[in-house]
């Protein structure tokens, strides 16, 4: 007994209450469902990507919880200890609403009567002022849910249409009156454990903006606000450098950011000159490079100044769209009537471009710290971090919005500035990025379109060594998928007919397959009929471009037999991927280009190959690697198809390996990949019985002989061969039967006998080729001299006396070599 109260007290001396052990036998039933029910309730949490399916039932769920708060409370009274465990409790349930529905979703259904102001800040206050309390257990204990809940449930209640000072019952009591000057003490009470939110890095902190936001653009708010706008001075200015002021720092630029958000023009119009000195020094601090998540609520604030310091107006050069059903796009005689609309539509693009030049437009007064702004916003494009080049682009289109044509030209040739070549894969991600907001906006005029889509087609392709640029592309899919969604057929049918080659190449073989297959789905059901559309989008579906490999080999062969896909996806594979840094990317691409042969066959011999025989000589490792693979496998590929290259072209294919030895390829590093690449090169010509002078095939042999003795036999290479030497032993067999058994050849006389004398080479790797080479030899090189090879085949599979003579792979060729013999 005494252990067991013992136990009890140590509980609840670290926080942990009696019964939160979950001890079903011994707990109350209450305690038991309650815990259960908590447990199944947080399930929700998973379904946050269909929050929208809650939404018909958020009503008969919250309001029923925030009665029981309301109600308990009033009962209660709001020192009792009891309410506030209630309240963390039914906080729990709301707050996993809020995260799958979203805030704005469930305030809706808060209760909001006049009386309730002051209960929520008494409750808000007791949570504010209980210590938090360090769970044992995964489970939230209900403080921070709570905390969030009464800030959500404070955001409406402080919107009463009455000066705040007239509900506050402290004044009554006091039975005295507040001076002008003075602010309210229950306004005072709300602004000052805002203030102490904010330096939370919790959701405690956005939520305390909410409530700043509203509170201080109350009509009858402007002494909140200037007191506000002074702390925020102080601490926007602040030199201190530690954790909590670091947080607050967030906080207040991001209350800041609500606030521009929430209040009027002519309220803090006067503020932006003290608010932007701070934020244009705070942005070129150290402060702001150190973190990521203050250079995003710095862009987001920036934006709003910016929106306050350009008047509203709605712009008369802006590309309007209307909205359509997309099964109006697939029958012929909606694409008809689609036709004459859009011919209506270009008709009120040309009177909108028009009314861009009357005076009102152009004469409009433009601020001078708008100039500042919009430089910022285009600096944070460039930012490293993706957060913030997001929200610089998020900003850069509403600010746009409300300037002259001719102001948004120029901001739309700074964007596309950030498409040099000089440029990181940043700024091109960020301009990507700008310009899909700006499109969905309607602020990029089709008149546009030829600077926009090649450097849109050039993103779609984007890729630096070693995988650097999937997020570009990505964004420039993104680009894509706006397009679809805000132009008409009739603007977007020469911009289709450029995008659909680059979308398709980059779904079959770049790493961001399925974002460009879904904006060419995007606009094939926006944009209406398209050749082939509805093939190419279900064999390109979500599923099946799943794997790289699917998508090389089948994917794209179903695709290029339509027309106009050939030309683009063979581009893609010779210029982009048979150069590839990884050696296995390089193999599947060589595979897929081959594969596309046998749609133009004349094509690959003529213009494909004319190519690919420079790039054999290259100084780069990677693109001579793929070239020697893709010359080779396209040379088989063109005899399989019955295709006769011509003389002259035999003659160049024939002088690529003496070229390369000429060059001396094989010294340094990724000698070894390229003697196996020679090697697969000379196996298919062989297959292919290619014309080869004398001199070319003795050249071969020698170069087939080095590569079966050279000492490094671990050399991998995933789609082809395991060795080097397996790859010389593989292709001189088709060497021997087409050049030398097939046309008497002189040479073929002492060959076997120079392996069998080589089987006795003090040199290792020399035994171990010769012995494979024994193995693939055809019959009538063997038949004469085969008792002799049997027997020293079988001399070689024996353990050497010698200790040091002995070779374990040597006898496994040895063994492998009597089996392919016999």
């Amino acid at each position: 007994m005494a252990m067991r109260e013992e136990e009890t007290w140590k509980k609840e001396e670290i926080g942990i209450a009696p019964n939160d052990e979950e001890d079903d036998e011994h707990d109350s039933k209450e305690m038991v469902l309650q815990r259960y029910f908590l447990q199944e309730w947080k399930l929700m949490v998973k379904y946050q990507e269909q929050g929208q399916l809650l939404e018909p039932y958020l009503e008969s769920m919250v309001s029923p919880l925030m009665f029981i708060i309301r109600y308990k409370t009033i009962e209660l009274g709001v020192d009792s200890d009891e309410i506030l465990q209630m309240i963390k409790l039914i906080s729990i349930i709301i707050y996993s609403l809020v995260t799958v529905s979203g805030y704005k979703a469930v305030i809706k259904f808060f209760p909001h009567q006049v009386s309730d102001l002051e209960l929520a800040v008494s409750l808000l206050e007791k949570c504010h002022s209980t210590s938090s309390i360090m769970s044992l257990r995964q489970e939230s204990t209900g403080e921070m849910e709570a905390k969030c809940v009464m800030l959500l449930w404070l955001s409406i209640l402080v919107l009463i249409p009455f000066d705040i000072s007239s509900v506050d019952t402290s004044i009554v009591n006091s039975s005295g009156n507040i001076g002008e000057d003075e602010l309210a003490p229950l306004v005072l009470r709300i602004i000052g454990f805002s203030k102490d939110y904010l330096s939370n890095a919790g959701p405690m902190c956005t939520m305390a903006g909410l409530v700043l936001s509203k509170l201080l653009t109350l009509p009858d708010m402007p002494k909140a606000l200037a007191s506000f706008i002074e702390w925020t001075h102080e601490v926007l200015s602040s030199t201190v450098d530690d954790v909590v002021s670091h947080f607050r720092l967030i906080g207040a630029v991001e209350a800041l950011a609500a606030i521009f958000k929430a209040g009027s023009r002519k309220v803090l119009l006067d503020v932006v000159p003290t608010i932007w000195n701070d934020v244009s020094m705070l942005i070129k601090s150290g402060t702001a490079a150190r973190s990521p998540l203050l250079r995003k609520h710095l862009m987001k604030l920036t934006q709003r100044i910016g929106l306050t310091c350009l008047p509203y107006h709605s712009p008369t050069w802006r590309y309007v769209g209307r909205t359509h059903p997309l099964g109006e796009n697939i029958s012929l005689n909606a694409s008809n009537e689609n036709d004459q609309l859009n011919h209506g539509m270009v008709l009120d693009n040309s009177k909108s471009e028009e009314n861009s030049n009357c005076p009102q437009d152009e004469d409009m007064d433009v601020p001078e710290i708008v100039e500042e702004i919009i430089e910022v916003l285009l600096s944070g494009l460039r930012d490293t971090d993706t957060v913030v080049r997001w929200s610089a682009a998020k900003g850069v289109d509403p600010v746009t919005s409300r300037l002259t044509s001719a102001l948004s030209e120029k901001v739309l040739s700074s964007v596309l500035e950030l498409f040099r070549p000089c440029e990181g894969d940043g700024s091109w991600h960020g301009g990507c990025l700008a310009l899909a907001e700006l499109a969905r906006r309607g602020l990029l005029l089709p008149t546009s379109f030829p600077k926009v889509v090649p450097v849109v087609a050039k993103a779609l392709h984007y890729d630096v060594t070693h995988s650097v640029g999937s997020h570009v592309r990505d964004a420039a899919a993104y680009v894509c998928w706006a397009f679809g969604r805000a132009y008409y057929h009739t603007d977007m049918r020469n911009v289709l007919e450029q995008l659909a080659p680059h979308l398709l190449s980059v779904a079959c073989y770049v790493n961001c397959r399925r974002a460009a297959a879904a904006a060419f789905q995007e606009n094939v059901g926006r944009q209406g009929n398209y050749p082939h559309c509805i093939d190419i989008v279900n064999t390109a579906d979500y599923f099946s471009l799943s794997s790289r490999v699917n998508s090389y080999i089948h994917i794209a062969v179903c695709i290029a037999q339509y027309e106009g896909y050939l030309h683009p996806f063979v581009d893609e594979l010779l210029h982009n991927k048979i150069c590839h840094w990884d050696k296995g990317l390089r193999e599947l691409a060589v595979e897929a280009l081959v594969a596309l042969v046998r749609y133009d066959a004349a094509y690959f011999a003529d213009f494909v190959l004319e190519k690919l025989i420079p790039f054999t000589l290259s100084s780069d490792l990677c693109t001579r690697h793929g070239a020697t693979l893709v010359a080779g496998e396209l040379v088989l590929a063109l005899y399989q198809c019955g295709y006769d290259l011509p003389s002259n072209k035999q003659k160049q294919v024939s002088g690529i390996v003496p070229a390369i030895e000429k060059a001396r390829l094989y010294r340094g590093k990724g000698g070894e990949i390229m003697r196996a690449a020679v090697s697969r090169f000379i196996d298919c010509i062989s297959f292919s019985q290619l014309s080869l002078p004398e001199r070319i095939k003795r050249s071969l042999i020698d170069t087939l002989n080095e590569n079966l003795r050279h000492p490094n036999s671990q050399i991998q290479n995933q789609n082809y061969y395991l060795s080097i030497r397996t790859a010389a032993a593989k292709a001189l067999k088709h060497f021997v039967q087409a050049y030398l058994v097939a046309t008497d050849n002189k040479g073929a006389v002492g060959i076997t006998l120079k392996y069998l004398l080589l089987l006795d080479d003090s040199n290792v790797a020399v035994r171990r080729g010769s012995a494979m080479a024994l193995g693939v030899l055809p019959y009538e090189l063997l038949a004469n001299q085969w008792r002799d090879v049997i027997l020293k085949l079988c001399s070689c599979c024996a353990i050497e006396d010698n200790p040091e003579d002995r070779d374990a792979e040597a006898r496994v060729n040895a063994v492998k070599g009597l089996i392919s013999v016999c």
